[in-house]
């Protein structure tokens, strides 16, 4: 069984830790991250310890979400500052994984803080959302400041899976989810967190990127499609750029063998 802890980091970062590898990976979760209360069950470890199970043996992963209560106008920037000070004092150097807004948070943390980034996966995600999808996104943020949670991660399931579960999810998520669901400490930590993800143009800043960089996504992602994938892999210096065909914003999930076996051989390589 894979050895896992939760707590909180500096007092203030809910985290789950799985696997007792050598060396640490630290994984920023995406925008639906602000949508629980951050407090991570023991079954939770569990699911994450089996979820992450390919890079327990070699890592001590982190899923480190972000702190409860974020203050208003809070940047990308300024949670990857955040996440400095979490690496600074509790981990040290380490491969960071960024997932979708993870992966913008990821991007600054590596070009404003480099002696803490050693590798970078930057999973689902890109220096900026597609045009096409900003007012999508835009609508989340409405949906946010009415409390609709259920409509926002159904809004999300829709744009992360291609097979059977495109029409399952989103339904079960807005009907059962409404009571199923769990709840955000703090209402407006969602609707900040999606403000950031609107504000976030990364294009002029990423080529300060110095750490070793794997870009990899779906080729069909509504938020971070192949042609915003291609561009953030060649605005960072060498960054290797892997797309899964047919793939949508869930590939890690959807098509996780070849997600993770791509991150699995860049990291070892």
């Amino acid at each position: 069984m894979v050895r896992g802890e939760t707590g909180r980091l500096l007092d203030e970062f809910p985290y789950v830790r799985v696997g007792d590898g050598s060396r640490p990976l630290v994984i920023l979760p995406g925008a639906t991250d602000p949508l629980f209360d951050g407090n991570y069950s023991r079954i939770a470890v569990r699911l994450l310890g089996r979820y992450y199970h390919r890079f327990t043996d070699d890592y001590t992963v982190y899923v480190i979400s972000r702190p409860r209560g974020l203050e208003a106008g809070k940047t990308i920037r300024d949670m990857a500052d955040d996440y400095a000070r979490v690496l600074e004092e509790e981990i040290g150097a380490t491969t960071v994984w960024g997932i979708s807004m993870g992966g913008c948070i990821a991007q600054q943390l590596a070009v404003e803080h480099p002696s803490v980034v050693e590798e970078l996966v930057l999973g689902v995600t890109g220096t900026r959302l597609a045009e096409d999808a900003r007012a999508r996104v835009d609508e989340m943020r409405r949906l946010a400041y009415d409390h609709d949670w259920q409509s926002i991660r159904a809004a999300i399931a829709a744009g992360m899976f291609t097979d059977w579960r495109r029409l399952i999810y989103p339904s079960m998520t807005a009907s059962v989810g409404r009571f199923t669901l769990p709840k955000p400490a703090a209402p407006s930590d969602a609707w900040i967190s999606i403000e950031a993800l609107l504000d976030y143009d990364g294009r002029r800043s990423v080529g300060g990127i110095r750490a070793p960089t794997l870009v990899i996504g779906g080729e069909n992602d509504p938020f971070f499609p192949l042609g915003i994938l291609e561009e953030t892999a060649e605005a960072i210096p060498d960054a290797e750029l892997h797309a899964i065909p047919g793939a949508r914003h869930g590939a890690f999930h959807t098509h996780k063998p070849t997600f993770e076996g791509r991150i699995q051989a860049f990291l070892d390589g």
